[in-house]
This record gives C-alpha cells, sequence and structure tokens, in this order.
C-alpha cells in the first residue's frame, strides 16, 4: 500500500481523526471507518423492526442479513452448502458448539486444543470431560512458541474426534499452517476447528482450500460492531444437534442463532466488506478480486510496521516473546521492559497517549503457563493494523526510550 494510499483510508476513521491517543491495541478491536457508522446509525433508524414482515422495513432489514450472510461466506471462500451464523462474539459461538459437539460424543472420545489459542478455543472443549471425553493439550514450542505438526501427528489417535486451533495467535501474532493441520486431522479421522478471529483482520481466509469442518471470527476485530460469526461445513452441520426451536429446520443459519442476531451489528459488518473491497480497488483498479487486492496490500504494508517495530523494540532492550522476525507473524507483538511489569509499561504508555494492552490477552495456558510470565504480570502487546502509521510505531518507541 502506497503511503499516499494508507493516509486516505486512515482518515476514513473517525477515532484516528480525533488524534487522542495512538491505537496500538488493535488486536482487542479494531476501530469503525465512517461508512460503518452510518450503515449502523441507518440500520437502527430504518429497519428497527424484526425480520420476516409484509411491509416495507421488515422487508429491507430481512434481505440486507441475508445479503451480508452470503457476502460473508464469498468473504471466506467458504465451500458450498455450509452454514454461517452470527452471534454475540466468538466465544458464545464456540460454547454453542461445544455443547452441540458434546451431545455427539461418547466417553473416551478425544479432542485436541491448542495451548497457543485464545482462552474461548479451551474452555469450551476441556469443559467436556465431565461426559467422560479425554481433552489433550498441544503444546507450542520453546522459545518462538509454535506448533509443530510432528507433535500433532502423536496425539492423534483412533479415538479422536475433534481438534480446535487457531490461525493466529491473538497473543504473539503467530501464524499456524491451517491447510496442513487440517489434513492431518482429516486423514486421522477426526474433524477440524480453526480460530480466525486474529487472522481475519490481516489475511483474507480460505476455507474451502483449507479444508477445515468449522471456523469462528470477530467481524468487530475486522472493523466492524461487536459480532460473532461461526461456519459449519454441511457434512458437520447435519452430524450435530442445533441450539435451534423446535419447529427450525436443521439446515437454516438461524437455527444456530439463538434468539435475534443483531441487525445493525450484521448491517455494520455489511459495510466493512465494502470498505475492504473499496480499499483493495483503491490500490489495484483493474482487479478482479477487490478483497483479495485488500489484503495483499494490508499484508504488504503491516509487514514493513512489524519490520519497524521489531527493531525499534530490539534497540531499546526489550524483551519480545514468540517469533525472532517477521516471517510467519501478523504485526502483533508481546514485550516486556527489562525491568517493569507490563501494566507499569502499559500505564506509562496510556499517560503518553500511546493504547496498548497488558497481561495475558485471554491467552492464559500461553502467557502464564508456557512463557511463564505470571510474576510478571504477562507481557505488553502492540498490534498494528493497515491505518496505523510508521508514526504510531515511532510514538509508542518514543514513549518507551523514556522509561
Amino acid at each position: 500500500m502506497l503511503p499516499h494510499q494508507a493516509h486516505a483510508f486512515r482518515q476514513q476513521f473517525p477515532a484516528l481523526r480525533a488524534g487522542e491517543v495512538v491505537y496500538l491495541d488493535n488486536a482487542s478491536g479494531a476501530q469503525l471507518p465512517d461508512r460503518v457508522i452510518d450503515a449502523v446509525v441507518d440500520a437502527m433508524r430504518t429497519m428497527q423492526v424484526n425480520k420476516g414482515g409484509a411491509y416495507a422495513p421488515s422487508r429491507r432489514i430481512t434481505e440486507r442479513k441475508e445479503q451480508v450472510r452470503h457476502q460473508t461466506l464469498a468473504f471466506l471462500q467458504a465451500p458450498a452448502g455450509g452454514t454461517l451464523a452470527f452471534g454475540l462474539n466468538a466465544t458464545t459461538l464456540l460454547n454453542l458448539l461445544a455443547s452441540a459437539l458434546g451431545d455427539s460424543l461418547q466417553p473416551g472420545d478425544e479432542i485436541i486444543t491448542t495451548h497457543l489459542d485464545h482462552q474461548a478455543n479451551i474452555d469450551p472443549w476441556a469443559s467436556l470431560v465431565r461426559r467422560g471425553v479425554e481433552v489433550k493439550r498441544w503444546r507450542p514450542r520453546a522459545p518462538e512458541m509454535r506448533l509443530h505438526l510432528d507433535d500433532l501427528k502423536g496425539l492423534l489417535t483412533p479415538r479422536t474426534r475433534w481438534v480446535a486451533f487457531t490461525a493466529a495467535s491473538n497473543a504473539l501474532g503467530t501464524l499456524t499452517e491451517v491447510e496442513s493441520i487440517a489434513a492431518l486431522v482429516r486423514g486421522a479421522g477426526a474433524r477440524s476447528m480453526v480460530d480466525l478471529v486474529h487472522y481475519a483482520p490481516h489475511f483474507r481466509p480460505e476455507l474451502a482450500r483449507w479444508g477445515v469442518d468449522a471456523a469462528v471470527f470477530s467481524p468487530y476485530k475486522v472493523f466492524a460492531p461487536h459480532l460473532g460469526a461461526l461456519f459449519l461445513t454441511a457434512e458437520l452441520r447435519e452430524s450435530l444437534p442445533a441450539p435451534k426451536l423446535s419447529f427450525m429446520a436443521s439446515s437454516d443459519p438461524v437455527a444456530w442463532e439463538p434468539g435475534t442476531a443483531s441487525h445493525e451489528a450484521m448491517v455494520g459488518w455489511g459495510a466493512a466488506l465494502s470498505y475492504l473491497a473499496e480499499l483493495g480497488r483503491a490500490v489495484d483498479p483493474g482487479c478482479a478480486e477487490p478483497w483479495n487486492a485488500a489484503f495483499a496490500a494490508i499484508a504488504e504494508h503491516e509487514r514493513s510496521l512489524a519490520t519497524e517495530l521489531l527493531s525499534g523494540l530490539d534497540a531499546l532492550g526489550c524483551v519480545r516473546y514468540g517469533v525472532a522476525d517477521v516471517e510467519g507473524r501478523t504485526a502483533t507483538v508481546a514485550f516486556n521492559h527489562p525491568d517493569l511489569s507490563a501494566q507499569k509499561v502499559a500505564e506509562h504508555l496510556g499517560e503518553a497517549g500511546v493504547a496498548v494492552a497488558a497481561g495475558h490477552y485471554y491467552a492464559h495456558h500461553l502467557m502464564f503457563e508456557e512463557l511463564g510470565l505470571a510474576e510478571r504480570g504477562g507481557a505488553v502487546r502492540a498490534s498494528a493494523l493497515h491505518y496505523t502509521s510508521a508514526g504510531d510505531i515511532d510514538a509508542l518507541c518514543d514513549a518507551l526510550r523514556v522509561l
């Protein structure tokens, strides 16, 4: 992405225009562009009715929500015939899915989770031990905290039914080998579920090519309002009891949406998808696939930001965790000051107008058990997105320099 293009798109975000803080806590949630906010307001002003009615506002919201559902399936490059359901957030949807999966398992069946994951992709599966299910832990290898395929091979058995893993660590930014993992799991006769929450703001998912059976992500990490989304292949959907009302068909996406999914959040997510398409057309006017063009530009820009961030932290003597360089990661970095706690550093940065995260960011097993950072209170996390500028990275480093 060219600098002037990055600046132009940055100006579409009112929180960035306001200049109150430098946003480097983007892994906790992305800021929203004007068009998303406008779409949310319009939905609340003109479509604050229930869907399925015969009158105009109800017809509009019914059509708009289904349009967004189809757009999301296209964005995910999902296999045909699957179900895409929306909910409050990925955590809620994962608990629904785990409950349904538990009803299909037998005592002695095995589930594999990883210690690279957000706890929301660990605890729902771990809770199934009460049904007699064995939950195995796929642990990342130190010092870079990568998941190795050989370790997964050693965990898979004829009793393995389910493997849940992340496409990208929300704490360290580490990418995983999604397609290879899914292939190994499938070869063992089991099913795979990938968490895309941290991946989707940085790279376009490819569900059909990867061959996973289920996926979750959070549109609010991808420039939209608070919302979660769950994808199930047709085969998986038909094998699980949906958390539906009795009269609903299991094939209906709303069978996996207890209650009514937020009108305004879904409409806002549709506007975020339009924003990403506009970004793609801006960087490559002749492109046939605007989302692909957008994410190619995003990856290039974020790689530059990550390079600057890593080198700046190293020059300041900070201790970094996870992958050592820019390969195999997002522009999300966890680090500590040599002498101060993570919380003290985050408070100092906040006073300097730089927003970061501190602690374990719900990757509790990773940060406290695998990395052993409980006594330090976890680590500081700086996370960049495509609207992040080189000046934002400089502001972080300048503030750290005076500690």
